[in-house]
């Protein structure tokens, strides 16, 4: 594989042999290359918009400044990074305020390696990554709250943009997206900006969720 399309991969990991563990993880991996490793967010704050990782990991129990206020964060300094928790915390109240904070997908500690490769790989793409015990939680607290409560009016959608959320909806990543609507990546990216914007979330797991829970959409 290309230098070019090697991934650049940050973690942020306060238990040193798990930290080990994913750092043999990346070494092994084609594709994937460290640029970062770091014990605490604050820690990873004042470096990481430097280095420039493609893709962070964040855990969520970190000293000091919180996990989902780290992701925030990052999500500021590194707008165009994947953000994935690796975390134990399974609680409806962490999986959705790491999403809301701008994580891009969930990954539960335990997965497997190969789920965490995958991940990585997924979220790169466009994908919002969950172990399939979170995807199982979004799914029942969506179903839950489409019945008893009555969802907000969307702001005004191009066509375009509800084509887009129409199609990341069916699960497509980012390229896939790109690819069914004839479009650039990067013009797909520049839409989701602006849908992100118009609906006050962070991570298209946020904006395609905000989308389906809308019955005029």
């Amino acid at each position: 594989m290309s230098q070019e399309s090697t991934l650049r991969i940050g973690v942020i990991e306060d238990d040193q042999m798990m930290m080990a563990f994913i750092k043999k993880l990346i070494a092994k991996t084609e594709g994937l290359e460290l640029c970062g490793a770091w014990m605490t967010g604050e820690e990873a704050l004042r470096e990481i918009k430097r280095l420039n990782p493609t893709v962070v990991l964040v855990d969520l129990e970190l000293p000091g400044i919180s996990g989902e206020d780290t992701i925030r964060a990052v999500s500021a300094l590194l707008p165009t990074a994947a953000i994935v928790v690796l975390t134990v915390h399974e609680d409806a109240m962490r999986v959705f305020g790491a999403l809301q904070a701008g994580a891009n997908g969930y990954l539960i500690k335990g997965c497997g390696p190969i789920a965490i490769i995958d991940g990585i790989f997924a979220a790169h793409r466009g994908g919002s990554p969950l172990s399939p015990e979170i995807a199982g939680l979004v799914i029942r607290a969506f179903q839950k709250n489409s019945t008893k409560k009555k969802a907000l009016p969307l702001p005004h959608l191009s066509p375009r943009e509800r084509q887009i959320l129409d199609q990341l909806a069916t699960g497509k990543a980012t390229k896939e997206v790109a690819s069914e609507l004839h479009l650039s990546y990067e013009t797909v990216r520049d839409y989701l900006k602006q849908i992100y914007q118009k609906l006050h979330v962070r991570s298209r797991t946020e904006a395609v969720l905000r989308y389906l829970e809308n019955p005029l959409n």
